[in-house]
């Protein structure tokens, strides 16, 4: 697709913010004359924007001119290179007066490049012009179009002319990404010069490319796996496949049986509990760190709101800690949310006082819900009434009592005695995974704590979580304990595996169940893939583009730079690969052209990209395959920055551009206002508004879970969009059908 009519709007959303950067000394600008003012000052309207400049000479209001920009400071001045243009004359002639009044070469590429800038309104010296005809001289007559609109681009965006930049954002208007990686890829497996180890690869990333969704699935096929295993109404077959399919992947030992199956996991649990996050040492540091917050909270509600700065400093300094405590992303949100009150409006101390007192609220009731049983070796019995177990807090006694001495009575009494009472206390954890936990608990409660029974009783809690988490059902079950259930069954994989190892561990899985012959394990992977088309969902598609993203390495040169970059996970990406690939001098011209013009769309998406100031813009052009069908999609995002260089979640313009099997073209733009949200979907199928109907109260439902409100969704055909077009208010402009949308 022609991604310059995307991000054109850039230029034109920020030009009206600082009019004396928008042009400068040399430039060529077309303008109206609209009003004349005493010392020969002038409005002149130049597009959408209205100027005053100093004239040279006298003119006459309604005229227009081709001005040139002779100085900026301390006012705007023009002169007038060619004019005035009366409405009958004919554009050539028009082009002709122009090419002579700056003395430009009267070539065909010449008078295209000015009707390009003229129609587009855009500034540029002689010098730019001259470089522009050498630039459209390198192109074949077939890409005329998409070189013109390159070059449009290239003096909106205020870029150099250089070969580099117009190849990059010219191949960006070159056919699709999926069709150029397709060309690739072909290219990669015929080349005769490519060295094996280089090409094997190159052919890895690009498999992972074009399985985006490869991580999501394994994880539903490891949970499948590994229930399937544990299934003791299960055949011996599919047990028996499930056993070596985890083998094969390295997540079970290779002496694993399906007679010493319960032995092994329970030395996996223990094992991953305690190399836990909830191991000891991370406790400590979330206990000092909520003692921190808490010290912050009392400095903060002792001081008068009067005081600015002091008060700025504890809440950027709450800010921070926040960031390294250990709770879940939703309560770090809402605890930031309410601190942010201190910033975002006018307060007093008795509102100061309140947001103190909201904050300490949720912020207990947060840390309490996620306390391990080592902190409840000093008050026992009031953390087991606070912090109701589930299999994260199972999971963390496990490794606690594993690690701590048996000869320490106290400590080992305060775990047990804690995870006992927190057992009685859940309403919602499933009856069978209490029973048989407290079971274990009972049978080691009348003997003496040796280090050999203390051992057992690991191993036997181990065997319990991970057995009964794996057997749970929902059916019949109260809707209060379904929750729970849910989570008991998706955390086995946490169990099982540290979380560190969790990401090599799932694509050891799906390259061992790929290779596989079995017919069991293609059952498996086939129900995982099915599991998650029917579960998709934000999170879902959001990790399908990052690996995407991350894969394609498109800001390879970013990451490098950094401070310390990530040199293994850089080297497996495809932007570096083709990079040093481009090194080698024997290269067949298919292959060396196929890996320029792959880096050269790769360098034009980032140029696009920019920073204007208190607006952004992103763009970014993914090829997307999931469940057998190829999508090709381009992202543009406009938005605008917080005073604290943030950007402002409340506010944004993004448009979806799509080109998808079943529906073909498909534009979806997406307008943010104070966190409303307005969707305007264009379609030619008429009867998307029945079916796109149905999934709205799943998009209202999941923008309100984001703290978004769904204004409406319209669907329109892509002939309305010259309406839209007509709008004079509108900055946001898309050449390709006409379409005008304001920011």
């Amino acid at each position: 697709m022609n991604l310059s009519s995307l991000s054109a709007s850039s230029a034109r959303a920020t030009a009206t913010e600082t009019q004396t950067l928008s042009l400068k000394e040399g430039q060529m600008i077309h303008g109206k004359i609209t009003q004349l003012f005493p010392g020969q000052m002038a409005q002149v309207q130049v597009g959408n924007h209205q100027l005053y400049a100093k004239l040279e000479v006298p003119m006459q209001a309604g005229d227009n001119y081709y001005f040139k920009v002779n100085g900026t400071e301390p006012e705007l001045q023009l002169q007038v290179i060619s004019g005035p243009m009366r409405g009958g004359e004919g554009q050539s002639a028009q082009l002709t007066q122009l090419m002579e009044s700056l003395n430009l070469p009267k070539t065909q590429e010449m008078k295209d490049i000015l009707a390009t800038i003229i129609k587009q309104k855009i500034p540029m010296t002689k010098e730019n012009m001259l470089e522009a005809v050498n630039l459209l001289k390198s192109v074949p007559a077939e890409m005329k179009a998409n070189a013109l609109a390159t070059l449009g681009k290239i003096a909106e965006a205020r870029l150099p002319f250089t070969p580099a930049v117009f190849q990059s954002l010219l191949q960006t208007q070159t056919g699709t990404i999926a069709q150029q990686l397709t060309t690739l890829l072909a290219a990669i497996q015929s080349e005769p010069n490519l060295p094996p180890a280089m090409r094997q690869e190159l052919l890895t990333t690009m498999q992972a490319l074009s399985s985006p969704l490869n991580q999501t699935v394994g994880k539903e096929l490891l949970n499948q796996s590994l229930a399937q295993l544990l299934d003791p109404q299960a055949g011996k077959t599919d047990r028996f496949a499930a056993l070596q399919l985890l083998k094969n992947a390295d997540i079970l030992p290779a002496r694993t049986s399906l007679a010493n199956l319960p032995q092994v996991l329970a030395e996996l649990v223990t094992k991953a509990s305690m190399q836990s996050p909830n191991s000891a040492s991370a406790m400590a540091n979330q206990m000092e760190t909520g003692k921190t917050i808490q010290s912050l909270m009392n400095q903060l509600s002792q001081t008068p709101i009067s005081n600015q700065q002091t008060v700025k400093t504890l809440v950027q300094n709450i800010t921070q800690q926040l960031t390294t405590t250990v709770l879940p992303e939703p309560v770090k949100n809402a605890l930031q949310t309410v601190i942010n009150q201190l910033t975002q409006q006018p307060m007093t101390d008795s509102s100061k006082a309140a947001v103190v007192e909201q904050f300490n609220k949720v912020f207990t009731q947060a840390n309490t819900s996620t306390t391990t049983p080592l902190a409840a070796t000093n008050n026992v019995a009031q953390q087991a009434t606070n912090a109701p177990a589930t299999v994260q807090t199972v999971q963390a006694a496990i490794g606690q009592l594993s690690q701590a001495p048996a000869a320490d009575h106290q400590a080992v009494k305060a775990i047990v005695m804690n995870l006992t009472q927190q057992l009685h206390s859940n309403p919602v954890m499933p009856e069978s995974m209490k029973t048989a936990l407290q079971n274990v608990l009972n049978q080691f409660a009348q003997q003496p704590m040796t280090e050999g029974a203390k051992t057992v009783l690991v191993e036997q809690l181990s065997q319990t979580v991970v057995q009964q988490a794996s057997k749970q059902e929902t059916t019949a079950v109260p809707l209060q304990q379904q929750a729970a259930i849910k989570e008991v069954q998706q955390s086995i994989p946490s169990l099982m595996v540290p979380t560190e190892k969790v990401d090599e561990a799932i694509r050891a899985l799906m390259q061992s169940a790929e290779k596989s012959e079995n017919a069991q394990v293609k059952q498996m992977i086939q129900a995982a893939e099915v599991r998650v088309s029917q579960t998709m969902n934000g999170p879902i598609m959001k990790e399908a583009l990052q690996h995407v993203l991350s894969t394609l390495g498109m800001n390879y040169e970013a990451v490098l730079g950094g401070k310390e970059p990530d040199l293994a996970n850089l080297a497996s990406t495809l932007k570096p690969q083709l990079l040093a690939m481009l090194q080698d001098p024997t290269l067949s011209p298919p292959l060396r052209d196929a890996a320029e013009t792959m880096v050269l769309r790769m360098n034009g998406t980032v140029l696009q990209s920019g920073d204007t100031g208190l607006q952004q813009q992103l763009i970014m052009q993914v090829p997307l395959e999931m469940f057998g069908k190829k999508i090709d999609a381009t992202l543009q995002w406009n938005g605008r920055m917080k005073e604290n260089g943030k950007i402002d979640p409340a506010f944004a313009r993004i448009l979806f551009y799509l080109e998808l099997e079943s529906l073909s073209t498909t534009l979806v733009d997406m307008h943010v206002q104070n966190k409303v949200v307005n969707l305007t979907i264009f379609n030619e199928l008429s009867s998307l508004k029945t079916i796109g109907s149905n999934f709205q109260s799943l998009l209202k439902e999941g923008l309100e879970g984001a703290g978004y409100k769904l204004s409406g969704v319209t669907f329109k055909p892509f002939n309305e969009q010259q309406q839209i077009a007509q709008k004079p208010t509108s900055p946001f402009h898309l050449d390709e059908g006409g379409v005008d949308y304001r920011i």
